[in-house]
């Protein structure tokens, strides 16, 4: 009788849409304590069907004439959560005491009067039953995203966490009904019903796992992933990084007087960013792995290429506005730009311990949810024809790089872009646009028109934009003609390069590890179109400037590792086969004898690490031991060796071999150094850096002409053999050289 009375109540209040709004808490109760204790399959039906089309439940969250919008996106997601939670809590309930009067039964321990007297009809009904009896409730009375929620909620309660409460074919009914309600639910909606794609978009999330694969091949890629995108991008996911603009307008965000940042817990910006990522009931975001998962399977699934093409839209959309309010909130740059610890004397300790991780671990799910999203659609592009074709590929390729640069600033922070689907979304986009130059030519015009404006090169966001940019340029210098070569690589890369154009930098920039990245990157870029033959013109004006550049840049703006490979590369350039050999022939050996000449007076303190050298290198790449600027000049000529002219090649083998015994250090010991460089000699000349004509010389030499004993002992061996050799020609003209062991000429006749 109380449960009747309970069913007549809680009807009463489904239908009355006036309830204080903590009636709600009531409603939801009460509907879980039916749900679990109706005996009556019919009554479950019943209190599903009336559940679905309450007023009093789903009245607050429609707005007159919007097509059933949500007023509150909070309210919304808090509602749509609290009835999966209501079915999967009652279906957990009803497993768990069908679980304890089945153990009761075969132990002979009926604990009902139904069991003692055998009368079925008395009991609860089974999980069987039971979700039939809630699926039954689902009907054409309340839409269908209303039908995915209920039904995901019993199929987590029955289902997950390993359950097998139901039978296959149940499930699969089950499973079927989620698909079908998802679908329709997708199809049916108005373009500005906001609240239905976020239900279904959410039910899915929670459900995608349990899916069979026959199950989920049966969904509707074409609908679906528009929908999980939008509400990413919406304000029921990340909401354009509108964290970033509430951060920078809050009256409690503010810089203390020694600079520090202080974000308070108490300030309203950071309760938001707390709603956002600790409680599922109010956002998506907690939950964007698994959906970005999703929206991966639906690119896979979607019949329409067009769907691709809106998703990736929809990503660049939400790329653009985070980048732009994180442009506006120049609150959070300076610590931001200027050291990626959270614990840095920028922050105060509480910003440094509560909403400064918090914010990163934010702004770093939209990068990681729209780089899996990416990678599935980069990962399309190269199997389907109507992506791949020319008039799509170059236009998709664009984008996608687009949304990385936009979402950069996070991607930068930290080393958060190293992960595997960021870097197949870079590199794979990057290789389909380098087949059409013409789009290479106009993104590279957008990035550069796209740069933050600033009048010196200092300025932290523009820092970052510059190292994206010049980190993409310099894969694209072998399909662009010289002219925008120079125009959108070299350019962009001089004020870098060139120490005339950077001595206005602060030396706390010009010397930080952001600072270095970019010069580091600017070289790269001007030595990638150097290295291009179709660019001989600019090497030959370049190279003898750019040489200059790398002098004055090293030690403090290019690391030992970057100034050897970039003046490695130069000498290769304008030696044969390079076009630049046969016009300036001597041009290699100049710049290599300013080496040798700069390596007399260097500096022999030992340099300081270079922070991006701690990511990892080619085994290929340079030594990243100890090494002074002195020894760093010797080891770039004996890098040089494998591309000179064979005509001078043994001469510089000696000239290298004896700069090894002028390394030196601050104590007057540089043996570690020098062995360091007498290691890197025989490297050179016996790992396969040489070809067989420049190897045959160098081993000639080692051997023969007393290379080997001038590089270890530092004797002048060379010198020595040579005038031996001087010595016996000159013995050979005066008397004639008999073979030893030749036969005897005949006996003379003295008679």
């Amino acid at each position: 009788m109380a449960t009747e009375r309970l069913l007549k109540t809680t009807l009463t209040l489904y239908h009355d849409p006036q309830q204080p709004p903590h009636q709600a808490d009531r409603i939801f109760a009460s509907t879980t304590s039916l749900l679990t204790n109706l005996t009556n399959p019919l009554n479950v039906t019943l209190l599903t069907s009336h559940f679905l089309t309450a007023p009093a439940i789903w009245g607050p969250l429609s707005v007159p004439g919007g097509g059933g919008g949500a007023a509150s996106p909070e309210l919304a997601a808090q509602t749509c959560f609290r009835v999966i939670s209501v079915f999967n809590t009652a279906a957990l309930h009803v497993r768990r005491h069908e679980l304890e009067e089945t153990a009761a039964h075969r132990a002979g321990l009926a604990g009902s009067a139904a069991y003692r007297q055998g009368v079925k009809e008395d009991r609860r009904p089974g999980s069987e039953d039971w979700a039939r009896a809630v699926a039954q409730g689902a009907d054409g009375k309340s839409p269908r995203w209303r039908h995915l929620l209920v039904l995901v909620g019993v199929l987590l309660g029955l289902e997950g966490g390993g359950q097998q409460a139901l039978s296959r074919s149940r499930r699969a009914a089950l499973e079927q009904g989620v698909v079908a309600a998802a679908n329709l639910a997708l199809t049916e909606q108005h373009p500005e019903d906001s609240l239905s794609r976020y239900a279904v978009v959410m039910g899915l999330n929670y459900a995608f796992s349990l899916l069979s694969e026959h199950a989920r091949v049966v969904l509707q890629g074409d609908v679906l992933l528009p929908a999980i995108v939008d509400v990413l991008a919406g304000p029921f996911g990340f909401d354009g990084g509108r964290v970033l603009e509430a951060a920078s307008s809050d009256p409690l965000v503010t810089l203390q007087p020694g600079g520090a940042l202080h974000w308070p817990e108490a300030s309203a910006s950071f309760q938001q960013l707390r709603r956002r990522e600790t409680q599922q009931a109010v956002s998506i975001v907690a939950s964007a792995g698994p959906l970005a998962t999703m929206a991966a399977f639906a690119v896979e699934r979607a019949a329409s290429p067009q769907a691709v093409l809106l998703a990736l839209d929809a990503l660049l959309a939400l790329a653009d506005t985070a980048n732009a309010r994180w442009t506006a909130a120049r609150i959070l740059h300076r610590p931001a730009l200027a050291t990626a610890d959270s614990a840095s004397p920028l922050l105060t300790a509480e910003t440094a311990h509560t909403a400064w991780p918090l914010l990163w671990q934010h702004l770093k799910k939209i990068l990681y949810a729209a780089a899996v999203v990416l990678q599935a659609i980069v990962g399309r592009s190269l199997l389907d024809r109507v992506l791949a074709s020319d008039g799509v590929a170059p236009q998709m390729s664009a984008k996608a790089l687009r949304v990385l640069h936009g979402l950069d600033f996070v991607a930068s922070h930290d080393g958060a872009g190293h992960f595997q689907a960021y870097q197949f979304a870079y590199l794979a986009s990057i290789d389909i646009l380098a087949r059409y130059p013409p789009a290479v030519a106009g993104i590279l015009s957008q990035l550069l028109a796209a740069r933050p404006p600033s009048t010196t090169n200092d300025d932290p966001l523009r820092l970052t934009s510059d190292l994206f940019y010049l980190n993409i340029a310099e894969h694209f210098a072998a399909v662009l003609p010289a002219e925008a070569c120079d125009r959108l690589l070299i350019q962009p890369a001089l004020p870098y390069v060139a120490p005339s154009t950077v001595t206005n930098l602060s030396s706390h920039i010009a010397y930080s590890p952001r600072m270095v990245e970019v010069f580091e990157a600017a070289h790269s870029a001007t030595l990638s179109v150097l290295s291009c033959p179709h660019n001989a013109a600019i090497a030959a004006a370049l190279g003898p400037l750019y040489a200059e550049a790398l002098f004055a840049s090293f030690p403090n703006r290019v690391s030992a590792r970057q100034f050897r490979l970039a003046f490695k590369t130069l000498i290769q350039i304008l030696s044969p086969p390079f076009p630049v050999y046969a016009t300036h022939p001597d041009l290699a050996e100049t710049l290599l004898e300013m080496v040798r000449f700069k390596a007399l007076g260097a500096a022999t303190y030992p340099l300081p690490a270079n922070p991006s050298e701690a990511q990892g290198e080619p085994s290929s790449s340079p030594t990243t031991e100890l090494v002074t600027e002195q020894s760093a000049l010797v080891l770039t000529l004996i890098d040089a060796l494998p591309f000179l002219a064979l005509p001078v090649l043994e001469e510089w083998m000696t000239t290298a071999a004896e700069a090894i015994w002028s390394i030196n250090d601050a104590g007057g010991n540089g043996r570690p150094l020098r062995q360091a460089a007498q290691r890197r000699f025989w490297e050179v000349l016996g790992s396969g850096e040489m070809d067989v004509e420049r190897a045959a010389i160098g081993v000639a030499w080692w051997g023969n002409g007393g290379g080997g004993e001038l590089v270890m002992t530092g004797q002048r061996g060379g010198a020595q053999f040579a005038q031996q050799r001087a010595m016996l020609a000159a013995a050979a003209a005066a008397e004639p050289i008999v073979m030893s062991g030749a036969l005897p000429g005949p006996p003379v006749n003295k008679l």
